[in-house]
């Protein structure tokens, strides 16, 4: 490399290596340069007699290289918003009902989570478990985490669809729970379904590839997401059942790949409401059983 030359910069950067490849186009058309740090920059150097030959070379470069366009955030469905006044509405009504002892049911006995109910076949129970909940707290809190993660599965997933994948997860979430619990355990609440949802948005935003080309930290970006969210709130508290948050999250997120592989989410109006009143028969059903 010549000793005497008028070096000048062509092109700075945060980074070396984001002046490489233009360092290399550069020598593929024989203009000699070097890349070197000054006040705190990446500087690419050319002589000064390069300088517009240079300049000609990477915009041309750049031309036939235009990067792909990022990726379109997801589609917006719906708002969300009915979707979550139905949830608030029933877990709402059951601790009313249970309450005011309706129907003449004993609704926490007859729909709390029971391992040993469960394996002698009262199904029933992974899902009217989920509409039970211990005190004011406890719904109050379920109300916020269950609203707010519930409208965004709403918005992009649809109402509909959004909130059968919730009872779902909920419900498989509470199956696995039953799986690796002692005989005499008994739970009740929505924070199994709520952890669905977490992790039903975590898959589906990352299978679904709309961080594709972003560099990896960002592509699993949706997953540790879930997975934070999993850890700063689902593992503390007395009474805080974690292996019942850690299996709905589980549920949810298995739940979410499949809808990002069948793109059930674009189903249309028609699909939505079909998925809605399959929620609502579900936990209906389960309570007719319960009762």
């Amino acid at each position: 490399m010549a000793e005497n030359v008028d070096w000048v910069a062509l092109r700075s950067a945060r980074e070396r290596r984001d002046l490489r490849t233009f360092a290399l186009v550069l020598t593929a058309r024989g203009i000699e340069s070097r890349i070197d740090l000054i006040d705190g920059d990446w500087r690419l150097l050319v002589a000064f007699e390069d300088l517009a030959h240079g300049r000609e070379e990477i915009a041309a470069y750049e031309r036939e290289n235009v990067s792909q366009p990022a990726p379109a955030f997801p589609i917006r469905v719906d708002s969300g918003w009915w979707g979550v006044a139905a949830y608030l509405g029933v877990i709402w009504f059951v601790m009313l009902a249970e309450g005011a002892e309706l129907f003449g049911w004993d609704w926490r006995t007859d729909g709390r989570l029971h391992v040993a109910s469960v394996m002698s076949g009262e199904l029933w129970r992974l899902v009217t478990a989920l509409t039970l909940h211990a005190d004011l707290a406890h719904i109050v809190a379920n109300s916020l985490f269950g609203a707010v993660f519930g409208l965004l599965a709403g918005r992009y997933f649809g109402s509909g669809l959004a909130w059968l994948c919730i009872v779902l997860g909920g419900t498989l979430g509470n199956a696995l729970n039953v799986l690796v619990r002692p005989e005499f355990f008994m739970s009740i609440g929505a924070s199994t379904a709520t952890f669905a949802a977490v992790g039903l948005g975590g898959a589906f935003f990352w299978r679904s590839g709309y961080f594709r080309q972003a560099r990896w930290q960002r592509r699993f970006a949706p997953v540790f997401a879930a997975i934070a969210f999993f850890a700063y709130t689902g593992t503390g508290g007395e009474n805080t059942d974690v292996v019942a948050h850690l299996t709905g999250l589980v549920a949810g997120f298995l739940i979410g790949l499949y809808v990002a592989r069948t793109r059930l989410h674009l189903s249309g109006p028609r699909a939505q409401r079909f998925f809605a009143w399959t929620a609502i028969a579900i936990i209906g059903m389960a309570w007719m059983l319960a009762g």
